[in-house]
């Protein structure tokens, strides 16, 4: 049984992005009030326009949090930092190294002192991408092998957060979820594989495989997520890490095939960065079930389905 306390003021550093967002929304359901901090970057305030109105619903902090001052606009009665905010593109981080680190490394740093000094309790958002590619599922104990700027400066972000557990006595929790998808997520090469291919499919463009499409995913609905990342916040996950995943593995081609739906407007081009590639990836949620209750409740082919309606209802053709 999962127990813990009930969350009066959250602060979501990253609350428009994709997760983010869903986040803020799951939070809200659940009776929290919440205060999001998002420098609008790679996501619009509209993002959260569903929200806007709703009673728990703080308001929007636009700021960086890798610029020390945006923070302490946004802390006044907060009890939690769910911490999101981030350089997520693999490929940004190879063609541009140092605004990864920046966001990733001190933009972490930044929200970690903010939590030591307020005695805040924090939930970091990390990432599947730390891990090395493996033939099995991968537990929190697997082999860590970075393979881009993105993976190694959140993995650095990581072991800033138990390195503040240890030496101040921070109340941290990470959270890695393996590859996200659903509404809102971004369809360019910055975004998801899942968006990517069902704009091309809707658009009737080719859905372009980079490489052979034999590299395998393990993809997890945005929703389920969102509410793993909120569960994480129980007393029982303090001190843990914590991955969220389907434990199913599925191949960038089979993905494409299902997506094209049989036309075969399929091909495959060269990865652009193909070092930074990882041929496996598929978890294990274990301790997220044992821990929170949690487990994904939505198969590919209905998470499929419900973002391709996403994207029909919004997508400007």
């Amino acid at each position: 049984m999962v127990t813990g306390h009930r969350l009066v003021n959250a602060l979501v550093t990253g609350g428009a992005g994709f997760i983010g967002r869903h986040v803020v929304s799951q939070l809200l359901n659940d009776g929290a009030t919440v205060r999001v901090v998002d420098d609008l970057s790679r996501a619009s305030s509209g993002s959260l326009s569903e929200v806007v109105g709703c009673s728990g619903y703080l308001g929007l902090i636009q700021g960086d949090v890798a610029d020390g001052t945006t923070l302490q606009k946004g802390l006044a009665g907060v009890d939690i930092i769910f911490h999101l905010a981030a350089s997520v593109a693999v490929g940004s981080s190879v063609s541009a190294p140092v605004d990864a680190v920046r966001t990733n490394i001190l933009g972490t740093l930044n929200v970690l002192e903010a939590a030591r000094e307020a005695d805040l309790r924090i939930i970091l958002v990390s990432t599947c991408h730390v891990y090395a590619s493996a033939q099995e599922p991968l537990d929190e104990k697997a082999p860590i092998r970075p393979v881009s700027p993105y993976a190694a400066s959140k993995l650095a972000a990581d072991d800033l957060a138990i390195g503040y557990e240890h030496a101040f006595q921070l109340r941290q929790t990470i959270v890695r979820p393996f590859n996200v998808y659903g509404p809102w997520q971004r369809d360019d090469l910055e975004g998801g594989v899942v968006a990517r291919f069902i704009r091309a499919a809707l658009m009737r463009n080719p859905i372009e495989l980079h490489g052979t499409g034999s590299q395998t995913r393990d993809f997890v609905f945005v929703e389920d997520a969102a509410r793993g990342i909120v569960a994480a916040a129980v007393d029982t996950g303090i001190g843990r890490t914590i991955n969220l995943a389907t434990g199913l593995e599925t191949s960038i081609g089979d993905l494409a095939r299902v997506i094209d739906g049989g036309t075969g407007n399929i091909r495959c081009v060269p990865h652009p960065y193909d070092c930074s590639e990882v041929d496996r990836y598929v978890g294990d949620a274990s301790v997220a079930n044992e821990l929170l209750a949690w487990s994904a409740r939505t198969p590919l082919l209905e998470g499929i389905a419900r973002t391709r309606q996403w994207f029909e209802e919004t997508l400007v053709f």
